[in-house]
């Protein structure tokens, strides 16, 4: 296997978050690293930033014209990455020291491998490390201790044990999987991807090691509701072995009530009720203060107003300062 790994990274208008990506990349010890950008911005903003930081001549650099939208600029790199094996890097995010050497060391363990990750710090807009939501989060999908190794392929996409990015992946499983554009899976593209390159044939293998930064930004949060509601829809259209049925079963129930969310505010009733009434939002939830003030939208004939959304947002606050009081 060729040793070059491609670090690709897809921006957007974010010059200064894209030099601290950069700089996250120039630092590894890794011995083989191209750095790829694909920038989508309107303007020579980026380019000129790392111009004047003296980063361009450490990077391949490409501006599109027209813009391509995220999933055909995350396209592009794939198909400019010259590496065996590629690490996609979202602008806003970082790798941690070491993280390509302990990545490419799982390929010496199981050299028939697709993909490699392990845990990600939670990190404010601002840089700061954010301990309780970085334990949360690695709790949630399922990254620790016991969890370490190679993991059934889907069944580490279908719980989001595989990660948004810092995953390394090899070059020909990405660019035989791509991105799906936006009308096809919206702002679940990421998780799209996972689930489609778990194919049967497909190894990944988790290390129990932080080797990248999530970032928190306000687009991040923002689209958590929509997000929910495309992801539903995927894992409920999913094709997957009697195994794996409780864990749909888990997935949907853990996306359904942000997810019910995201349709009332958007108009789509028929979708929301439908998941509303479903076994994956039981009556416990809709007999929480979100699940009353959700049943109050629906059974309302005229379209959702303002006092009403906010209703929602607040029933969601109550809801977590209970859930905080108890712990």
């Amino acid at each position: 296997m060729n040793p070059l790994v491609s670090v690709c990274i897809p921006t957007c208008r974010r010059p200064d978050l894209l030099r601290e990506a950069i700089a996250s990349v120039l630092v590894q010890a890794y011995p083989k690293i191209e750095l790829v950008i694909s920038d989508d911005s309107p303007d020579d903003s980026t380019e000129k930033a790392l111009r004047e930081s003296g980063m361009m001549e450490s990077v391949r650099y490409y501006r599109n014209g027209p813009p391509l939208g995220q999933a055909g600029n995350v396209n592009h790199l794939f198909d400019l990455a010259n590496g065996d094996r590629l690490v996609l890097l979202h602008d806003d995010d970082l790798l941690m020291p070491g993280c390509l050497e302990d990545l490419a060391a799982c390929w010496d363990i199981d050299p028939g491998l697709t993909a490699a990750f392990g845990k990600h710090y939670v990190i404010s807009a601002g840089g700061a490390l954010l301990d309780e939501k970085s334990r949360r989060l690695n709790h949630d999908y399922h990254r620790g201790e016991n969890d370490a190794g190679q993991q059934p392929a889907l069944w580490s996409a279908l719980v989001g044990q595989f990660p948004n990015d810092g995953y390394m992946v090899l070059s020909e499983a990405a660019r035989r999987t791509r991105y799906r554009v936006e009308p096809e899976v919206g702002d679940a593209c990421d998780y799209d991807f996972a689930l489609r390159l778990a194919r049967p044939d497909s190894r990944f293998y988790f290390i129990d090691k932080y080797t990248a930064k999530y970032r928190l930004t306000e687009a991040s949060i923002s689209m958590g509701n929509t997000v929910a509601a495309e992801s539903y829809l995927l894992v409920e259209g999913l094709v997957l072995p009697a195994e794996l049925e409780k864990t749909r079963a888990a997935r949907l129930g853990a996306y359904a009530p942000a997810a019910i969310n995201r349709w009332l505010r958007v108009g789509d009733k028929r979708n929301a009720r439908r998941v509303y009434f479903s076994r994956y939002n039981p009556l416990s939830k809709r007999c929480s203060p979100m699940g009353i003030v959700q049943g109050l939208l629906l059974a309302c004939p005229t379209p959702i107003s303002k006092p009403l959304t906010k209703g929602i947002r607040q029933a969601r606050r109550k809801l977590w300062l209970n859930r905080r009081n108890k712990r």
